[in-house]
């Protein structure tokens, strides 16, 4: 057709095209009140500023005379909890499979990129971030830089490929909520894969358990954590998984990549919050 995309522009091109019809705003969770501007008095506003800042209101009750950058005046706002509910979406920390047993995206169809591109667009759509990674042997890697809402930059890291051995990115997981405080915005953990899931537990090139940093990790996070899973028969037999989900972890098993389709798109339609009921998300 006389276009001229590389391979990369392309693949993004057709997984967002696949995605468009399943998209839906992404669930949000309510905080229990939101900020209200609060004035907190004035302070000088100089020439730098820009101008539709001058409280002028407030600069001709201190100086009748207007000399800008000395008498002109502006307000400080602060905030005070408000009586309406604030609505944060919920940010998405997303990690796809790439071993050897998945397809690549660029050359064939992948319900593990669909599906990401479902979810990770429609937690944008509604002003969330997505940290997606890519994953296949130990140090390989592909991810965003963290939390980002850059719906091109997690494009690039989903429609790639590794296609080598399997070791979940234990270390990104640890790394990623190592340092979160108590505060921060909630974040649903997701995996998509099949029986290398259980590489999850194993030890971290330190030494730490696997096991440890995936219960903390779904503790910091605050907003829970799916492992969708294409196994045989659609039926958990590994204990390495069953432990993961004693854990806490959401465990979701398909028999059909395909099958993927459907759950992402339930998934982005599911109430997000563990207080409303979701059947997708309540444990």
């Amino acid at each position: 057709l006389g276009f001229k995309l590389s391979e990369e522009e392309a693949a993004i091109r057709y997984y967002r095209e696949m995605a468009a019809p399943h998209l839906i705003p992404f669930p949000t969770r309510e905080q229990p009140k939101a900020a209200d501007p609060l004035p907190e008095g004035l302070e000088v506003w100089d020439i730098g500023s820009p101008l539709d800042e001058v409280d002028w209101q407030g600069s001709t009750m201190l100086n009748p005379a207007i000399i800008p950058g000395f008498t002109t005046m502006r307000r400080v706002m602060g905030t005070s909890e408000g009586e309406l509910p604030e609505k944060l979406p919920i940010d998405l920390d997303l990690y796809v499979d790439s071993s050897g047993s998945m397809p690549d995206p660029r050359h064939q169809i992948s319900y593990l990129t669909l599906a990401g591109t479902i979810i990770a667009l429609s937690a944008l759509r509604v002003g969330a971030r997505v940290q997606a990674t890519l994953w296949s042997g130990k140090r390989e890697f592909l991810k965003t830089d963290g939390f980002v809402r850059d719906g091109t930059e997690i494009m690039k890291v989903l429609v790639g490929f590794f296609g080598g051995a399997t070791a979940f990115p234990v270390h990104i997981l640890r790394d990623t909520y190592l340092d979160r405080k108590p505060n921060d915005r909630k974040v649903h953990i997701m995996v998509i894969s099949d029986d290398g899931v259980d590489t999850m537990l194993d030890n971290d090139e330190k030494g730490n358990s696997g096991a440890v940093i995936a219960a903390e990790a779904l503790k910091k996070g605050g907003a829970g954590g799916s492992l969708v899973l294409n196994l045989y028969g659609g039926t958990i037999r590994n204990p390495k998984i069953k432990k993961l989900g004693e854990q806490g972890w959401n465990l979701y098993p398909i028999s059909d990549w395909p099958s993927l389709t459907q759950f992402a798109r339930d998934f982005s339609r599911a109430v997000y919050a563990a207080e409303s009921g979701s059947k997708l998300l309540k444990r």
